[in-house]
């Protein structure tokens, strides 16, 4: 299962899925994305940037890629204990936001 994000098209990925005899699963494309890991990727974000606010202007060279993944490490103990556990908890509610919805646009 793969969003429809243009990565995931590419004529390499679809190249190696079928070498590799992976079948992949239609999405639809504007389908709510419930996963919780989204909501951990912005909250990483939100604490790499308050700490580190020159990766607004930042050059993309490989040592601004080495500050990054020091600086995500950083963020990453921040991040409270149990915040994993909460976002996952809250998939119910997740879930019922959708079904409620039909399907069509959440706040998830």
């Amino acid at each position: 299962m793969q969003d429809n994000a243009p990565i995931h098209k590419a004529g390499i990925i679809k190249e190696w899925f079928e070498i590799s005899g992976v079948h992949v699963v239609d999405w639809p494309p504007y389908s709510p994305d419930l996963n919780p890991i989204e909501n951990l990727w912005k909250l990483l974000k939100v604490e790499i940037i308050r700490g580190h606010l020159e990766f607004i202007v930042i050059k993309d060279n490989m040592a601004t890629k080495e500050h990054l993944i020091r600086c995500a490490m950083e963020a990453w103990e921040t991040l409270k204990d149990g915040l994993l556990n909460k976002l996952a908890l809250g998939m119910q509610r997740r879930v019922d936001a959708v079904l409620a919805a039909n399907g069509w646009y959440t706040k998830y």
